[in-house]
């Protein structure tokens, strides 16, 4: 069913918006931030303790989105709720902020894990993936950016196949990884409850899963091509966050099994060291493959989601006129597409992995705590949502539990990374002033 006011088509079942949820997710966050949350929270169970509590509060937000997309099923995602429930500058900050932050920073730090992962594949540069970046590693990065910027301008129907096929292969390929590393024998159980010094805060270390937690919300953002989404969007959100929160856990227990306690340092390719002690040379280099595989999936997941927002926001007048226009043979939003992919692609040349993540993490976690927010409000203006249409279990718990837990990991991140978070605040800014001045000069409604 095609939509005139959208121009876009809707044609993507249940699973394959769950495909660009867990493809979203699952990536270079989970095989790269564990390392940096071992060192921070110094142990293996308060490691397990941050994961699984990052998990439950995307759950919690997953569930509240889920109630948000069927109320405005259409693209855009937060920039569509938050401009309808607090007004159009908080509108167009999530979507500036989803622009530089959100998206073509996650693309840019997805797309380096990526090529650390697959430098064993590549002779020479072996050593590019556990001891440092090197200028060859991030071009290849900005390269793969802007590969996968073409694939999805091709159209929808295709980009969903494309994701599905990946999805797929990133699932059969990281199951066979657990289950192959724990029936390989070569790892010690006591590491699972290894314990070490702390070096920083575990709500840092909060800040850096919700890196690796990032995506639970990409159903969202393709509501406006999602059938019957009443039905299909909270199935494809709240199953995909569920099922991506199981996929941590036990991904996290093969780490802690495969690397004593001496080994832990933060190191972006954590996931290839545990691979080289738990199957050898070769075996390390068919994981590092697989891992390179679904971080592929996850800049192929951001390429494609994102651009929606600044879609739904021409149409709306608030972005370039050239941003709302869709490709007449794929029903893409091709110019959008194209211009996240190349900001991506230029912050991918920066190579500046760790800094991104606290960053991006605390970018995230603000607009969606505003984004949990919107839900409350629109309760207290508008009520619960008819008889036979999806609502938020046990609210408002998932909202209160999901703004109490952003509320204090920002506060306290604040206190122990400042620069990145601070640097949130300021990206915030910037975008309240492109607004103002937008607003005075006429090109924006």
């Amino acid at each position: 069913m095609r939509e005139p006011e959208e121009g876009l088509v809707r044609c993507l079942g249940a699973p394959a918006a769950a495909a660009f949820v867990v493809t979203n997710m699952i990536g270079s966050g989970i095989f790269t931030v564990p390392a940096f949350v071992r060192v921070a929270t110094g142990g293996a169970l308060a490691s397990f303790a941050v994961w699984l509590a990052a998990g439950l509060l995307g759950l919690c937000g997953a569930l509240c989105y889920a109630e948000l997309a069927t109320r405005m099923p259409c693209a855009g995602g937060e920039y569509r709720y938050l401009a309808r429930g607090f007004g159009p500058v908080w509108g167009f900050l999530s979507g500036w902020t989803s622009f530089i932050a959100g998206f073509s920073a996650a693309v840019a730090a997805s797309a380096l894990g990526a090529v650390a992962y697959a430098a064993p594949l590549l002779p020479g540069w072996d050593a590019a993936a556990t001891v440092g970046w090197t200028s060859a590693g991030a071009v290849a990065a900005s390269a793969l950016v802007m590969v996968l910027t073409l694939v999805h301008c091709l159209g929808v129907r295709s980009s969903g196949r494309f994701q599905g096929t990946l999805a797929a292969l990133v699932l059969a390929a990281l199951y066979g990884l657990v289950v192959a590393g724990f029936a390989s024998g070569r790892g010690d159980l006591s590491g699972l409850l290894a314990e070490g010094r702390a070096r920083s805060s575990g709500w840092v270390a909060l800040l850096q899963v919700s890196y690796a937690y990032a995506g639970w919300n990409a159903a969202a953002y393709l509501a406006g091509e999602v059938r019957s989404p009443a039905r299909n969007l909270p199935r494809a959100l709240v199953g995909g966050t569920a099922f991506v929160l199981v996929t941590y856990l036990l991904v996290n227990a093969l780490l802690f099994y495969a690397l004593p306690e001496p080994d832990w340092q933060p190191s972006i390719a954590v996931a290839q060291l545990a691979a080289g002690r738990l199957f050898g040379r070769t075996g390390r280099l068919l994981v590092s493959g697989a891992i390179a595989l679904a971080m592929l999936g996850s800049v192929s997941a951001m390429t494609a989601v994102g651009p929606r927002v600044y879609f739904a926001m021409a149409r709306d007048g608030l972005a370039p006129r050239v941003f709302g226009s869709v490709s007449s043979a794929g029903r893409a939003p091709v110019a959008a597409i194209a211009a996240q992919g190349l900001l991506a692609s230029v912050l991918a040349l920066t190579g500046a992995f760790e800094v991104l993540l606290v960053y991006i993490g605390s970018s995230l976690l603000l607009f969606n705590a505003l984004t949990v927010g919107v839900l409350v409000a629109l309760r207290r203006r508008e009520g619960a949502p008819a008889a036979g249409r999806f609502r938020t279990p046990a609210y408002p718990l998932p909202a209160v539990a999901f703004l109490a837990t952003a509320a204090a990991a920002w506060i306290n991140g604040l206190r122990s990374a400042p620069l990145p978070t601070v640097s949130a605040l300021a990206t915030l800014a910037l975008g309240a002033g492109v607004y103002a001045a937008g607003r005075r000069a006429g090109w924006l409604r």
